[in-house]
């Protein structure tokens, strides 16, 4: 139990990698932040409105692109070791995602299951990465 948790808690990072964690896990937080609000204010009817529509367009995309760079220092600054867990873990977020999206658009087409939202790729994205992380971490210790 103590590998986990010391994987989950990110025990054994250098202290600049935990900073760079933290600034990606803000801008991160940001940018779903900005989803979600745009998504309540559409309830609003103004996404027939092309300033509103652009402006939260070019908000939320530029929360979007700083999140992105944070996590490309994060990367760039990590150690070897780190630095593969990390990788491994995007290629199974990747990978897992590409499969159950391919798996239920078959699914999606035969009628068989309901029409698939992209925030549910998203979530299932982040949880694979997460598990990802974590076993790589204990694996690695």
């Amino acid at each position: 139990m103590s590998k986990l948790t010391d994987a989950i808690f990110c025990k054994n990072l250098p202290v600049r990698d935990l900073k760079n964690a933290n600034r990606v896990n803000l801008w991160a937080i940001a940018w779903a932040a900005s989803l979600a609000i745009i998504s309540f204010i559409s309830r609003y009817d103004w996404y027939s409105a092309t300033l509103p529509i652009a402006l939260a367009f070019v908000f939320s995309s530029g929360i979007g692109v700083g999140m992105f760079l944070a996590y490309k220092r994060f990367l760039k600054e990590l150690d070897e070791l780190e630095r593969k867990i990390q990788l491994d873990a995007l290629a199974s977020s990747v990978g897992v995602t590409l499969v159950v999206f391919g798996g239920y658009s078959i699914l999606d087409k035969a009628g068989l299951a309901p029409e698939l939202q992209a925030s549910s790729l998203i979530v299932l994205m982040a949880l694979t990465y997460m598990a990802g992380i974590i076993v790589g971490r204990i694996r690695y210790q």
